[in-house]
């Protein structure tokens, strides 16, 4: 079954995309602003019905926890969450002021994915699962906003641990077949690491989206859903002289954290999805589908057209 990190409401505090940990400190929590609490910790809260189906969350609301916090509500006797796993599980979101449930993953039945990685994902999720067992049902408090532009409040997610994997170490580069990119592509070539370079290209900029291997790889489809991680350089179709940013240049990948609903470009979100782990694509990029007509100064002007060569090193969710 497809595996899918939570939806931007749910996952908004959990999973961190294109940031450290150290930069997604919860939000001060409500009580310490304009919430009125009636409940205060987790002690207040009652979690019933079996792990592995949707749980029935009450307590007096409105709910607030001043830090982050979390409880085992019940043990499972499975294969034990270590750092650097993935993780499914399922979670239901109950916001602290309501008391309603704003979001669970049962409704769609399918499980959420994320790595145990203080990199990707919320600290307090991290302490959470880590140590637990397969089976085990965990609540958590923390405080942010349910869902883009919304006000901060204590969020509960229950937590049922339905399975862990380990993680593949990523590849350092693309690997596998060759391919002829389609005429009005720009040439790809590589330095001995792997980092692409591209010729001018010529003729007039593609308008609509365009993607293609300059290598095939062997891997797996990338899903959308997915933490997928890359080696990428982009440049100007109208001048591709030198690349306006480039990952291999910092010296470390880049991670898109659920990807088709990612912190990225529509280009990306769109060209990656599909593409085989392993892979070097080549996207070009639309105006519409990176930074329209307002560009991103100083380095991207109001409406260009890009090029980048993208190598997928792995994908996990």
């Amino acid at each position: 079954m497809k595996r899918t990190v939570l939806s931007a409401a749910a996952a908004a505090v959990l999973v961190l995309s294109a940031c450290s940990a150290d930069e997604s400190t919860p939000a001060e929590s409500p009580a310490a602003t304009e919430v009125d609490p009636k409940s205060t910790s987790l002690d207040d809260v009652t979690v019933s019905g079996d792990a592995g189906s949707e749980p029935t969350v009450e307590f007096e609301a409105p709910l607030a926890v001043e830090e982050t916090a979390s409880t085992v509500v019940e043990e499972g006797d499975g294969e034990e969450v270590e750092e650097g796993m993935q993780v499914t599980a399922h979670m239901t979101l109950v916001s602290g002021t309501s008391g309603e449930v704003v979001e669970s993953s049962y409704d769609s039945e399918q499980a959420s994915g994320f790595p145990t990685d203080r990199e990707q994902i919320n600290q307090g999720l991290f302490d959470a699962v880590v140590g637990e067992k397969v089976g085990s049902r965990v609540l958590l408090a923390l405080n942010g906003p349910a869902q883009s532009g919304a006000a901060p409040e204590t969020l509960l997610y229950v937590i049922d641990i339905d399975g862990v994997d380990d993680i593949p170490e990523p590849l350092e580069r693309a690997e596998g077949e060759e391919r002829d990119l389609p005429e009005g592509f720009p040439a790809v070539t590589r330095g001995e690491d792997g980092a692409p370079s591209i010729e001018q290209p010529s003729g007039e900029a593609p308008t609509e989206l365009e993607t293609a291997y300059a290598i095939e790889g062997e891997g797996p489809e990338v899903e959308a859903g997915q933490n997928v991680t890359v080696h990428y350089t982009g440049w100007l179709w109208d001048d591709a002289a030198e690349p306006f940013d480039s990952s291999w240049e910092r010296g470390e990948p880049f991670s898109v954290q659920n990807v088709g609903q990612g912190q990225v470009i529509a280009g990306w979100n769109e060209g990656l999805v599909g593409q085989k782990v392993g892979s070097q694509v080549v996207l070009v990029v639309p105006p519409d589908k990176g930074y329209g007509e307002n560009g991103s100064p100083p380095s991207i002007p109001g409406g260009a057209t890009l090029v980048f060569v993208v190598d997928i090193l792995s994908a996990v969710g």
